[in-house]
Order: structure tokens, then C-alpha cells, then sequence
């Protein structure tokens, strides 16, 4: 299987580093990966990734509906909160990373709350 990375920034896909902007939407990139054959896509919204600052649950809400892929959420998720709402959206997974490490977000309680 073959998860695509798609890392956004104001509703754009960041290439090289995230330090440019590639000017393709992330609609646009998703279609075009979607027609490819791609079913999971892990969308990063970059300017949150690593604050600890919420999962953009607005982003996640929108590609969710518009597109038939197993998308899971990256960048920001701090809560169980944010776990909580983004499988309430029918997101296929969400990436914890930080809150996890800083003891924010107990692993056991996610893995149970994103059942």
C-alpha cells in the first residue's frame, strides 16, 4: 500500500522543505493523486505541525467530504480533543507526535478513542 504525504500550508502543498510554495491547491493535488490510484493521503498543515496548537479540524472537514480517500490528519493534534473530533469527521487516522512525547495525549487513550 502507498500513502501519499501532501503538506499544506494556507490550503497549498509546501515542496522543498516546506520552504516554497508549489501553487498547486490542495484540491487540485488531491484529484490529481486520487485519479492516479492513491486511496491514503497524509495531509500535514505545516504551520501547525509541532505547536501544539490544534488540528486543523476546518482543512480536515472540507477534504473529508469533497474527496473519497483515507485521509489522515498531521500537524497539531494536542488533545484527545482533537483525536475525538477528527474520527467524529470520518478521518481514517490522525498522527500524534509532540503531544505524545510532551505527555499531552496518553497513547492508550487515543488508540481507544479513535476506535
Amino acid at each position: 500500500k502507498i500513502a501519499v504525504g501532501a503538506d499544506l500550508r494556507d490550503g497549498r502543498v509546501a515542496i522543498k522543505g516546506w520552504r516554497e510554495d508549489s501553487g498547486i491547491t490542495a484540491e487540485d493535488f488531491l484529484r490529481k493523486i486520487e485519479a492516479m490510484g492513491v486511496r491514503t493521503v497524509i495531509c500535514t498543515d505545516i504551520s501547525r505541525d509541532g505547536a501544539m496548537r490544534g488540528a486543523n479540524a476546518e482543512l480536515y472537514e472540507r477534504l473529508q467530504r469533497e474527496f473519497g480517500l483515507k485521509l489522515i490528519a498531521s500537524g497539531g493534534v494536542s488533545s484527545m480533543e482533537d483525536v475525538a473530533r477528527l474520527r467524529a469527521l470520518g478521518l481514517y487516522g490522525a498522527i500524534i507526535g509532540k503531544a505524545y512525547y510532551t505527555g499531552d495525549i496518553a497513547l492508550r487513550d487515543a488508540v481507544e478513542a479513535a476506535r
